[in-house]
């Protein structure tokens, strides 16, 4: 975990309060998936990028999935994609590790050592090694950190309570049959890394991902965190916000797919933003300056 999970625990009890005034509705659970309104107009398998798109008109996604229009990715989705990697291969190497010893004090040479190697077989960008061979090393630090202080007089299997690169049936919902979160914590803590500025869409995401899982697993889940990651290429900058994944969150989700689900089976042709970032990878094409 980028964060220690003592800042998780902190952030989290700041949601508890609000649970017992703003509860959530039943019928916004996603084991309701059956009915309206959370009973898709179309099964399309749209992927929850699909949904909650960064582009305002989402002209993005028409391109992508009517006029089958490929990309390559950007040069900050390409990075932010490799952030997602990394933090999940770390955690692997770490696990391998970690299980079958109870002094991960000493480990940390050959665990940097192994994922040295792990990071020459990724297609990092030139002028970023330097930067995902700290950032994994500060990873390693972390999951060091917390396995020591858990097995000391605690259970070993308690170093890393979460599960990374989780894949999900989003069929249910409309969504694609194998979604990514990228983390879930014991309690049913859904988490999501990101890499940039916060955006209330991020919110929006987390409460979609939470209802796929609560379709799953039929166990409610209610909080969520995300994680995010700045300053990529120099100093890290790492911070967390929790979310309560509340009523309203969850009517923005439904009625983002929704939105979603009624274009793409129109034959309308949503028009260019006028202004898009240079991040968009559509944007040459759409002939936004």
């Amino acid at each position: 975990m980028p964060v220690p999970n003592y800042m998780v625990a902190k952030a989290l009890r700041k949601l508890h309060a609000r649970r017992s005034y703003d509860g959530i509705d039943e019928d916004l659970r996603g084991w309701n998936w059956d009915r309206p309104p959370l009973k898709p107009r179309a099964y399309l398998g749209i992927s929850m990028y699909d949904v909650v798109s960064y582009c305002p008109t989402k002209r993005d996604v028409w391109l992508r999935r009517v006029k089958r229009v490929h990309v390559e990715p950007s040069l900050p989705m390409k990075v932010g994609s490799l952030v997602h990697e990394v933090i999940h291969g770390v955690s692997m190497i770490a696990r391998k590790y970690l299980v079958l010893n109870n002094k991960p004090w000493k480990l940390y040479g050959v665990m940097v050592e192994e994922v040295s190697k792990y990071l020459t077989g990724l297609d990092i960008p030139e002028g970023f090694e330097e930067w995902f061979k700290d950032f994994s090393e500060y990873l390693i630090t972390q999951i060091i950190s917390e396995a020591s202080w858990n097995t000391v007089g605690g259970s070993l299997n308690s170093w890393l309570p979460w599960i990374s690169e989780v894949r999900v049936d989003g069929s249910y919902l409309g969504l694609s049959k194998n979604l990514r979160i990228d983390a879930v914590m014991e309690g049913g803590l859904v988490i999501d890394f990101k890499v940039g500025k916060p955006n209330d869409i991020h919110k929006v995401m987390l409460a979609g991902y939470a209802m796929v899982l609560e379709s799953n697993v039929e166990l409610p889940i209610d909080y969520g965190m995300i994680i995010y990651i700045n300053n990529v290429g120099g100093i890290p900058r790492i911070s967390l916000e929790p979310i309560y994944l509340s009523s309203d969150l969850r009517k923005d989700f439904i009625d983002y797919r929704d939105d979603t689900i009624d274009m793409l089976l129109s034959d309308y042709e949503p028009k260019p933003a006028g202004q898009c970032p240079d991040s968009c990878p559509f944007k040459s094409i759409c002939g936004v300056r």
